[in-house]
């Protein structure tokens, strides 16, 4: 099975500008290993489902022009993810309106692997999260452990601890079923996770 060019161009940005961040040894690091080296055998091609964009997704070229503002690398995945982005089957968080429609409109996720993705399996998931400015991603959690290549500002928390900023370029490792939750300041927020 073969994987479609722009999906492979993106794999192979994002893995390098993951591992260059990443200090080896590391758990983030073991865990970007495990997917990129899962992500070396292509799944089967996901399908597109005709949507209507999401109130979020007029924030996308600001946050990829902040992204292309730093390291080639980080303009690399961005340019490889805006060819991915109008096939990808974007979506509101399960149980958004629940925190009011300023958040169900302030976010928008997509799944670029698994379940649901561009390319569906089931070992690993790579996805993408933006944030209108202003907005909190709710407190969440879950099995997988989890790492995010932040390609904007913004703040991440986990458990009850103190917000930090990653920047640009940054790494937030998650470990499996910690609460964690990210907010945009100013600007919209923009980060691609994987999880494992």
């Amino acid at each position: 099975m073969s994987r479609d060019q722009n999906l492979q161009q993106f794999v192979s940005a994002l893995d390098k500008a993951i591992f260059h961040r990443l200090a080896a040894g590391s758990p983030e690091r073991d865990l970007a290993r495990r997917i990129f080296e899962a992500l070396q055998k292509p799944g089967e091609r996901g399908q597109r489902a005709d949507q209507a964009a999401l109130p979020a997704q007029q924030y996308l070229p600001q946050a990829l022009e902040t992204a292309r503002s730093g390291p080639a690398d980080l303009a690399a995945v961005a340019d490889a993810f805006e060819t991915l982005a109008p096939q990808l089957n974007w979506y509101r968080r399960k149980g958004s309106d629940a925190a009011g429609q300023i958040f169900a409109d302030g976010h928008a996720n997509a799944s670029i692997v698994g379940a649901e993705g561009f390319e569906r399996r089931t070992d690993v998931q790579v996805g993408v999260s933006l944030l209108a400015p202003n907005i909190q991603y709710v407190d969440h959690h879950h099995p997988p452990a989890e790492v995010y290549l932040v390609l904007s500002p913004g703040a991440w928390r986990q458990e009850q601890r103190t917000w930090h900023e990653p920047g640009l370029g940054g790494i937030v490792y998650n470990t499996p079923d910690i609460v964690h939750a990210m907010k945009a300041g100013d600007h919209p927020l923009f980060a691609i996770w994987c999880l494992a």
